[in-house]
């Protein structure tokens, strides 16, 4: 039996009915779903949102690869390396040491993410088409539920087969195996062979485009896509592809319906935020226009799913230079608010005293809610790179002045048309500032732009300093791969993959 089990893909008994409070949700907490109803439930699951290349504090390796964190000597060699760090692994990351997790154990990201959600979406996938003799009203109601749950399981796979696949490149067989693309909620069914890239794509944009007719407008919480979303994986699906003509198709399509009542609704004005407690920035909170900033359905959220909150501070990272200094600090009220200034880490190892005294770090996790699916300016900002990138200029300007005016200090001069490259850099680097500093987002946004030689966007190589010594790391490389644990390819030897032996 063991031949047949993918560690933690199928994880069906009591505890995939159990909900809690992170979701507002109270399921009916049938171990057995038999109803569609029951099935709906699955999807609020908080394992489904909580744990999207997470680790078991809460932080992401991925994050500690990219050029968006900096780690300082003391954080580095004493907080991870010489204190033994329970998430060593972002440190391996930070200096591309590989391999950044121990071979030898479980992988959260695939044991508590990717996989364990997937046995949420196929239960829910196969379970509902299973269901005999439907009544008429509940049909559709079965066919809204089916068409979530793929669009879940294509956002998760689409994700997973990046992380754990090389660079994506359009035009090419893209033929290296990635992931298994487990459809199946019957344990008993053989397993499928790793797909390769091109594979799990396809069946992505399959699963995305199956789903799109039953998907509601309208879903009960941020964590279930609605048709928004779905649009809004499409136009993100093709920016890897480099069809950005469909970028702007599908992220025009999801922005002109969610707008319809306003950008108000969609985007937070920072000109209106201020204080709780102007003496004590740090341990303040923010008054903003609703109770909803910090919350999973603040208004920008379109799809909810949970982060690294904390990189960027001092138990862990902090901003890199390069990201501090892309921001206009006068005037990007981002800065104002998200950027502060406090002492950063300290400690006394081996009779050494390491102090990084007053460094600015990053508090837009721990004042606001974000999220690693997507959130209304994102989706704004696809648009916007699908416009330059078809080189409609003045729409694309247009777009990026729309966030900026919910942004930047009220009076601050509008941005102007320049070249095509200007203006893709432009987005690009408001993208940047408005994604999440740690996670996957600029993880995987370097893979799709190091295509792009010559063009000043494009990074080929990321380099870390700790103290004197640098690290590099070359993007188009294994570097920025993933590998399956051997807990996983023990059980998986059809897979013909070799166990990792490298010393950990």
């Amino acid at each position: 039996m063991k031949q047949r089990i993918l560690i933690l893909v199928i994880i069906i008994a009591g505890g995939i009915s159990a909900c809690n409070k992170f979701l507002d949700v109270k399921p009916k907490g049938k171990l057995i779903p038999s109803e569609v109803a029951d099935f709906d439930h699955l999807l609020d699951n908080v394992n489904i949102a909580q744990w999207v290349f997470i680790d078991n504090n809460t932080g992401c390796n991925l994050g500690y690869l990219t050029d968006n964190i900096a780690l300082s000597d003391g954080i580095g060699n004493i907080n991870y390396k010489a204190n033994n760090h329970p998430n060593i692994d972002r440190y391996w990351a930070y200096v591309f040491r590989q391999p950044y997790k121990n071979p030898a154990t479980s992988d959260y990201f695939w044991d508590w993410g990717t996989y364990r959600s997937m046995a949420y979406f196929n239960n829910v996938i196969d379970g509902v088409r299973a269901i005999p003799s439907l009544s008429p009203e509940n049909q559709q109601y079965a066919k809204t539920v089916v068409a979530q749950a793929l669009v879940d399981r294509a956002w998760s796979y689409f994700i997973t087969t990046l992380v754990y696949g090389p660079v994506y490149k359009p035009g090419s067989p893209n033929t290296t195996k990635t992931i298994p693309y487990v459809t199946s909620a019957d344990i008993g069914a053989p397993l499928p062979d790793l797909s390769t890239q091109e594979q799990a794509f396809a069946q992505v944009s399959k699963d995305v485009l199956t789903a799109l007719p039953d998907v509601p407008e309208v879903t009960n919480w941020p964590s279930r896509p609605n048709k928004n979303a779905a649009w809004a994986l499409l136009a993100y699906y093709h920016l890897f592809t480099q069809k950005y003509d469909s970028v702007v198709y599908y992220a025009d399509l999801a922005w002109t319906a969610a707008s319809k009542g306003g950008t108000d609704k969609l985007i937070y004005d920072y000109n209106s935020f201020s204080w709780t407690d102007p003496t004590n920035l740090i341990n303040s909170t923010i008054k903003a226009p609703d109770n909803f900033l910090s919350a999973a359905n603040s208004r920008e959220n379109l799809f909810y799913r949970n982060l690294d909150a904390g990189a960027g501070r001092s138990s862990s990272s902090y901003p890199s230079d390069e990201v501090i200094a892309l921001y206009d600090q006068a005037n990007d009220l981002r800065f104002k608010y998200f950027f502060l200034t406090a002492p950063g880490y300290k400690t006394t190892y081996n009779n050494v005293v390491y102090d990084d005294g007053n460094r600015i770090q990053y508090y837009r996790g721990s004042k606001s809610n974000m999220t690693a699916g997507f959130s209304y300016p994102e989706l704004l900002l696809m648009r916007a790179e699908g416009y330059a990138r078809t080189n409609k200029l003045s729409a694309a300007i247009a777009d990026l002045n729309t966030l900026r005016r919910y942004r930047y200090k009220t009076g601050t001069p509008a941005l102007a048309v320049g070249s095509q490259d200007e203006v893709i850099q432009q987005v690009l680097d408001e993208r940047r500032r408005e994604l999440p500093l740690g996670s996957f987002k600029r993880f995987l946004d370097l893979k799709r732009l190091c295509l792009e030689t010559g063009k000043p966007w494009c990074k080929p190589k990321i380099q870390h300093k700790i103290g004197a010594t640098t690290y590099e790391g070359t993007v188009d490389s294994k570097d920025f791969i993933l590998t399956i644990s051997n807990v996983v390819l023990k059980f998986n030897p059809q897979w013909n993959v070799p166990l990792d032996g490298r010393p950990f």
